[in-house]
């Protein structure tokens, strides 16, 4: 099988920029859609959330996941305030499986980015000391580093994607290991976030509970990894 000419790729990666920025720039409601959506996000106004997004009608539901999907690909920009949203005006069941669709569909574009255009480009927004910690950590744990991560909020979903795209690491395990790992999470903020219950201890409680998990998880991966050797075998 005949790999395809570089010159084409390399047109073809020009081309996928090039039709993002005519999008933004002259598709009507695309900019605003992004530029209103970030700042509601930025500012942490949930309230100007909650009306950005009934603002769509019908298409609330496709306009909150298309929002968890582009905050993903924004340096510093904050997915638990999305979640919490979608909880308050979806109740925590579709709320959280909105969320959770968004940082999906969020984590597979940004490994995808990761995955074509290579470190440079990566380097450009991400920290290369992140980045360097990431390869080590997915080269030592594989799939299972991703999974870990997941778990644990304070680290950054964006950081983790885009450094596992620059790995080995195949697209369907990723997108496995961060669809199992960040589950937990989600839920557990959704529920907290149906009533919009800004109560500190309750979200702090949540947030030890997830680091708890991930650090047990590393303790024991050696354990895991083992079991899910073994489960192939049979």
């Amino acid at each position: 099988m005949t790999r395809p000419d570089p010159k084409y790729i390399a047109w073809a990666k020009i081309g996928v920029i090039g039709l993002a920025i005519a999008a933004y720039f002259y598709l009507p409601g695309v900019q605003q859609f992004v530029t209103d959506g970030i700042t509601y996000l930025r500012c942490r106004n949930f309230d100007g959330l909650r009306q950005f997004i009934l603002s769509y009608g019908i298409w609330a539901p496709l306009t909150s996941i298309a929002l968890m999907a582009l905050q993903s690909m924004v340096p510093l920009m904050p997915g638990l305030i999305l979640t919490i949203t979608n909880a308050w005006i979806f109740g925590w069941q579709y709320g959280a499986l909105y969320s959770w669709a968004g940082a999906l569909l969020g984590a597979t574009i940004d490994f995808g980015i990761a995955r074509w255009y290579g470190r440079p480009v990566i380097e450009r927004f991400v920290s290369t000391k992140y980045l360097n910690f990431t390869d080590i950590f997915i080269k030592r744990h594989g799939v299972l580093a991703v999974f870990i991560t997941r778990l644990t909020p304070i680290i950054p979903f964006k950081v983790i994607s885009y450094g596992a795209g620059l790995t080995t690491i195949s697209l369907f395990k990723f997108s496995i290991a961060t669809a199992i790992g960040q589950t937990p999470a989600i839920v557990l903020y959704s529920i907290l976030g149906q009533n919009l219950t800004h109560n500190l201890k309750s979200a702090l409680a949540i947030t030890s509970l997830l680091i708890i998990s991930g650090l047990v998880t590393y303790y024991y991966r050696d354990s895991i990894e083992r079991f899910f050797l073994l489960s192939k075998d049979k």
